[in-house]
Formats: C-alpha cells, structure tokens, sequence
C-alpha cells in the first residue's frame, strides 16, 4: 500500500507539535531508510542514525551511568555508537523483532556481549520487549520509527515499562506523519520532533502516563472453507505483524485451493500428512487452519519476526489450537528443522522491502522448503500474479501445477523430487 507524503516542517513542543503534514491513520509506513544494511554489514551510520544519536546525546546521552536500550538494530551503527560512547559503568541492550538481526548483532558484537557489556536479548524463543524494557530499567531508548503505526503503538507501550525513560525515534522526513506524533502522545505526556540533520528527523517522547496502557493486541475473524465446509477463525495481531488481524487475500486463495486439495486427497484415501509447516507464519491463519484441518498431523508455524510468533500463539489459543502437536517457532528459514522431514509446506512471502518490490526476498525461502521436504512433500506458494515464479519455485522444489488464480493473486504447488 502507498500513501502520500510531503516534506516536514520543523516541530516545536508539545503533544500536538508535528513534524509532517499528511495522514497515514493505521495503515502501513514505508521503509524508514532508502538503504538496506544488516548488523553484520557495517559501512557507518546513515543520516538517519545520525540525527538519532545527535538527538539522543542533547537528551543526556548514551554516556551517562545508566542503560540504553536500542531497537530493532538493523544497521547495528546504534548499538555500536552506544557502546562507543558506554560511561559510568552504563550498560548497553539490543533488542531486534528479527531473530536473523539478533544472531547479526551476536556476531558482530560477540566479544562485548562475552565481555558483559551488551546484552542482546531472545535465544531459540522470543524475548519480549516490554520484559527487557522492564527489566533493565533503561533511561534512554534509541530506535528508528516502525513501518506501522500499530507497530509503533506497541512498542512505546512496551518500552513504558520502562518507568522513566526518554525514546529518541529517527525516520526519513518523507516516512513521517503528524498520527505518529499522536500515537506516542497517548502513552508519554512528552513530544516533540528534533531539528532536523538532511533528510531525517527524530521524535523524542519522555514522561510515560501514570496509568499504563495495556498492550494493544488486533482481533479478527477469517471466513474460510475447511474440507468443504464453511468456518471461520479467530486472528489475532500483535505488533507489527503483517496484515494485522485480518486475513490476508492471498492466503485465502491459497487456503480455498489447498482445502479443495485435501478434501479429494481424502476421498482418495492418500497417505496421510504426518508433518505440516507454515513458513512465515504472520498472524497464524494458515497455521491454524493446519492445526483445525489436519488434526492427526504435527504443526509447526515458524516466523523470523517475535510479533509473529507471539500473534501466531494467539491465534492459535484463541481457537483452542494451542495443543502439544502444534509448534510456534522464532526462527530464520526453518533453521533448525531437519531435511526432508516434512510433507506439507505453505508458503505465503514477503515480496517487498519497505515500498520497493524486492523478488530476492523469496529465494531463501524457496531454498528452505526445498531442504525440508521430504521427496514427494508439497509445496503450496503464493504470490502477486504480476510477478513470475514458476520457473523459479520449479527449479528449486520440482514439477509445479498452478491451483488458483484471481487478478491479484496466483497460487501454485510443487511436488519435491
């Protein structure tokens, strides 16, 4: 989704003081970098870091005795600055959604966290930032404003656990709008916008409101067909999970295709399906239509994003499919399940990277659920029907047959030679 964006003007105090004109309401925010870098790609901070850390440092510093906490450190540039700039025994936390930015930031950063003086939280399970955030009691939070403003809702709710604590948020000029000033207005009595550095501006929000808010949590409900009959499911969205708690169209043709699918493989009298994985599980639909569908069968829904999992989580319990055969995992590409382990796989990918189309995103996945199939397993992917995966999904997994197609959508399956 696009949305029209003009430049800033600069903010002065106060709540209401803006540092864009424009409107987004609660949908998606674009990228809030024009570059793409991970932690363990270091080329020194970008404008946006920048404005980030001159900001933080007229706010008292990454210097000063207490802890910092960094968020979702995709660069790593600000994690490395407050480690850097580390006085009076301050420490230093760095937390990312992402469990392939964590391992980054790990690597890159291995001999502070062995030396004590980082901490990077979340191991094979999620570690949740309002936890962190309460735990390290830290009086300065570094972070770049999230895509969504549900995303950026959760984590100035979270990072309120804090008690105390002042956020310093940097973005593009371009990726700002007024409605995020007033979604960190309603959790900290203090906002306001930075000057400007190029391009790039930060928020800073101090003084959470004495009365804390609950952690925001998405409900909604799917209408689906499941072997033959129609149903629906609860969803739930945490954070800023794609598509919320609302059933994304794609993995509604999917799941029309697939349950036809399943109801002539019973029919038929197949062989069973011992092992079902949903990759990049989101908010748990397809996940919990595994679950509720192929009740003999271990499910396991896995997500790289911690708000992922823990939607995914939710939904499932809010369907009373949270059972010992069904598995949520945090993790990068089913990297720690077994080759050619499973029969059925779905497979519903991001194709973009902020507002930009990015089909590199999909090979990796693509190589994943070729390594976890076993051979005659199935893959059933999805994808935007202007775009052209055939051949590539073909020469990954095996033969392909197209199941579904609308003008938005294209649904195909692989069968693993």
């Amino acid at each position: 989704m696009t949305h029209p964006h003009d430049e800033a003007t600069a903010g002065a105090a106060g709540t209401t003081d803006v540092n864009t004109v424009g409107h987004l309401g609660a949908a998606e925010v674009p990228s809030t970098d024009d570059t793409a870098r991970t932690a363990d790609a270091p080329s020194g901070p970008d404008q946006t870091d920048r404005v980030i850390l001159r900001t933080a440092a007229e706010e008292g510093g990454p210097g000063g005795p207490g802890t910092v906490l960094v968020v979702d450190d995709v660069t790593g540039e600000l994690t490395a600055a407050a480690l850097d700039r580390r006085g009076g025994g301050g420490a230093v936390v760095s937390w990312a959604v992402s469990h392939a930015t964590t391992l980054a930031l790990r690597a890159r950063f291995s001999e502070e966290v062995t030396a004590g003086h980082l901490e990077v939280p979340g191991g094979d399970q999620p570690a949740s930032l309002a936890e962190i955030a309460a735990a390290s009691r830290p009086h300065l939070v570094m972070m770049r404003l999230p895509k969504s403003l549900a995303d950026l809702e959760h984590r100035a709710v979270e990072i309120s656990r804090a008690g105390e604590v002042t956020v310093v948020a940097g973005a593009r000029v371009k990726h700002m709008t007024r409605t995020q000033n007033v979604v960190l207005g309603g959790v900290f009595a203090e906002v306001r916008a930075s000057r400007g550095l190029g391009k790039s501006r930060a928020l800073v929000a101090a003084a959470p409101r004495e009365e804390l808010s609950p952690l925001p949590v998405g409900h909604g409900v799917a209408h689906l067909t499941m072997l033959g009959t129609r149903s629906a499911l609860e969803l739930r969205g945490i954070g800023g999970v794609f598509s919320g708690a609302t059933a994304d169209a794609g993995s509604l043709l999917l799941l029309e295709a697939l349950d036809r699918h399943l109801v002539g493989r019973t029919e038929t009298e197949a062989a069973p399906i011992a092992r079902a994985i949903d990759l990049g599980s989101g908010n748990g639909l397809l996940t919990a239509y595994l679950a509720a569908a192929l009740p003999a069968a271990h499910v396991l829904g896995s997500d790289d994003d911690a708000d992922a999992v823990a939607s995914t989580r939710a939904t499932l319990d809010a369907n009373g499919l949270d059972r010992e055969d069904t598995e949520v995992a945090w993790d990068d590409s089913l990297f720690r399940v077994a080759d050619r382990s499973a029969d059925l796989l779905l497979l519903n990918p991001p194709f973009h990277d902020g507002t930009a189309v990015d089909a590199t995103l999909v090979q990796g996945l693509l190589d994943a659920a070729a390594r976890v199939l076993r051979p005659g397993g199935e893959l059933w992917f999805v994808h935007n029907s202007h775009l052209r995966y055939r051949t590539e999904v073909e020469h990954r997994v095996g033969p392909v047959r197209q199941r579904a197609r609308d003008r938005r959508f294209t649904v195909l399956s692989a069968q693993r030679v």
